[in-house]
């Protein structure tokens, strides 16, 4: 990727290059920039969350309606921006999902750091120094990887940065009916990303708010009709709120309880750690990266920061108005809009500094990583112009020494840069294929459990209720296409497997809510008794705690043979390591009157 990407780079940020040049070049990074992720998986779903979205919409093929439910991640169901784009695309091609998928998040991926790098023409920056913005942002942690999976987040950012372009241009409109089709447009984006992913339709709103908050300082805003200007960027910033908030209370009204523990619990963590109390989570702790890529994760965070310093201090000097040699206004922002929209932008990348605390955190560090993707469209903007001005000091030295020894440390800058925001990303278990890990997303699949799969599918046909653990459902609810249990708190399927085998299994609300529910299979894997799971948890991150005893040894060891022996479970499938049990579970109208639940009479296999 280095030896790729560095030459790209460095053909973008030379003053000699044309436009159409720059912009050839930054599609080339954008390719290059897809291919470790299309390497990584070509044919098929790998990551947690394309299981999930390709189950849905094979179902949203399968029965010709949206909405379809989610075993896996129940939200997305509420959110089927990508679903449908996909399933279009399916039904006007001659490609299966997997294929669809790739090709859509490949275009959505190359239309991202294009428009990153049309947002900062729009905000005022010239041609090198947007597309070194595009360069920079290319470097977050969600670019190469997070961002080209087959997810909704990846379909949502790029219709958020092409939301913020059409929304500056219609603010820097002239003309009521050149304004009135950018707004169009912007509305038309922003339902888009409404309907795509929650995170970024609510981000996309509080922008657009910083930026309208921005535009209503009179001092800052200034000249050429601002109080106009601030009411159209109000205006299209309640329509987009208004938007968000009503699709999630009458569409997804359960995002709220789905979102609310990233902040909540994370700022709780937070607080333990700094009161003393709690020591946090240690970073790269369970990561297998390689010391020098950690090492280059931690050290982007100050190398960012002093660039956004000098971003800051140097910035009256960038967004002075542009007269063309004929008198003539140039085509770019007028001074006081452009530097509202450029200070609005800084401030949204200054989050990402605050933000980067909530990695200490177990709870807040998933949200904090997911903000990165829009606190860095800020970010790269503000660097841009910095890294223009590095290379035009660099380039006015006389002696050729000095000149060397500053495009090598630009190139050391850059190359930190890349390989510390990928390792900042995604565990490698995730970037690169290998040998079996269980308790990985991506390496605990094997051809014994695809063929328990395959099996279960052609034997009892689709969409069973089935209780399993967290890998195993992977492979069972989107290629296997069964229902999985969505174990937590008010619903423990876990406590099946965890029970010792001499007390009875399940509490009685539990095996009551499995007969209502109709389930009626139960999948074990038996080297969950040997293993302790590379991410940490069997079945679901709110999971008790002591699934993972002090010693480093799992609960289960010695709990999973009781199946074999509880009178209401059958063994209809057994391999090495999985076993497939019907659970004859009475009707739910049937008193539970305690745990041993016991029948009269014996069913067969198939009944």
């Amino acid at each position: 990727m280095i030896v790729s990407l560095l030459p790209i780079a460095s053909l973008v940020a030379r003053r000699s290059t044309s436009g159409a040049a720059r912009s050839a070049l930054l599609i080339l990074f954008g390719l290059v920039s897809f291919a470790p992720k299309l390497l990584r998986n070509p044919t098929s779903p790998d990551y947690h969350d394309e299981f999930a979205h390709w189950r849905v919409t094979y179902n949203i093929l399968s029965t010709g309606k949206l909405f379809q439910p989610a075993e896996i991640i129940p939200i997305i169901s509420r959110y089927p921006g990508l679903h449908a784009a996909t399933a279009a695309l399916v039904r006007f091609t001659a490609l299966d999902i997997w294929q669809a998928g790739t090709v859509l998040i490949a275009v959505l991926h190359l239309s991202l750091l294009l428009g990153i790098v049309a947002l900062a023409r729009s905000v005022g920056l010239d041609s090198r120094a947007a597309s070194l913005a595009g360069i920079m942002y290319a470097t977050n942690s969600s670019f190469i990887y997070f961002d080209t999976e087959f997810a909704y987040e990846s379909m949502a950012i790029t219709l958020l940065v092409w939301a913020l372009v059409a929304f500056v241009q219609a603010i820097r409109g002239r003309h009521g009916q050149e304004r009135g089709a950018w707004c169009c447009v912007t509305l038309l984006l922003c339902a888009g990303t409404v309907v795509t992913h929650h995170l970024s339709s609510i981000s996309l709103t509080l922008i657009m708010a910083l930026i309208s908050i921005a535009l209503s300082i009179p001092w800052l805003a200034r000249r050429e009709g601002w109080v106009r200007t601030a009411c159209v960027a109000w205006s299209l910033t309640l329509v987009m709120g208004g938007m968000m908030l009503a699709w999630i209370h009458f569409v997804a009204p359960e995002v709220v309880s789905y979102l609310s523990p990233y902040l909540g619990s994370g700022l709780s963590e937070l607080m333990q750690i700094a009161s003393g109390s709690s020591s946090g989570r240690q970073l790269f702790g369970t990561s297998l990266s390689p010391t020098w890529e950690s090492d280059a994760g931690l050290l982007l965070v100050p190398i960012t920061f002093c660039l956004a310093v000098v971003a800051l201090i140097s910035m009256r000097g960038w967004i002075k108005e542009k007269i063309l040699p004929n008198g003539r206004r140039s085509q770019q922002l007028p001074r006081g809009r452009r530097r509202s929209v450029f200070l609005a932008m800084t401030a949204l990348g200054l989050v990402y500094f605050p933000s980067t605390l909530l990695i200490l955190s177990a709870a807040g560090a998933e949200g904090a990583r997911r903000s990165w993707a829009d606190t860095w469209i800020g970010l790269a903007i503000g660097i841009g112009p910095v890294l223009v001005w590095l290379l035009t000091w660099v380039d006015n030295r006389v002696n050729l020494l000095p000149r060397i020894a500053g495009r090598t440390a630009l190139s050391v800058l850059m190359t930190i840069a890349l390989v510390g925001g990928t390792a900042n990303g995604l565990d490698p278990t995730y970037r690169f294929p290998g040998p079996f890990l269980y308790g990985s997303d991506t390496r605990s699949d094997t051809p014994e459990l695809d063929a328990m799969s395959q099996w279960f599918l052609n034997c009892f046909g689709p969409e069973n209720h089935i209780v399993t653990d967290r890998y195993t459902g992977l492979v069972m609810a989107s290629s296997g296409q069964q229902d999985t249990a969505n174990p937590g708190q008010g619903f423990p399927v876990y406590d099946l497997y965890s029970d010792k085998p001499d007390a009875p299994i399940g509490p009685n609300y539990l095996l009551y809510e499995l007969s209502s529910s109709h389930y009626l299979y139960l999948v074990v894997d038996e080297k969950m008794a040997n293993n302790i799971p590379h991410v940490g948890v069997y079945f679901e991150p709110d999971e008790p705690v002591n699934f993972i005893l002090r010693d480093g040894k799992s609960i289960f060891a010695g709990r999973l043979n009781k199946f074999n022996t509880t009178s209401w479970l059958y063994k209809v499938y057994g391999s090495d390591v999985y076993s497939v049990y019907r659970m004859a579970l009475p009707p739910a109208n049937v008193s539970y009157e305690s745990h041993d639940v016991k029948f009269h009479g014996k069913l067969s296999v198939g009944q």
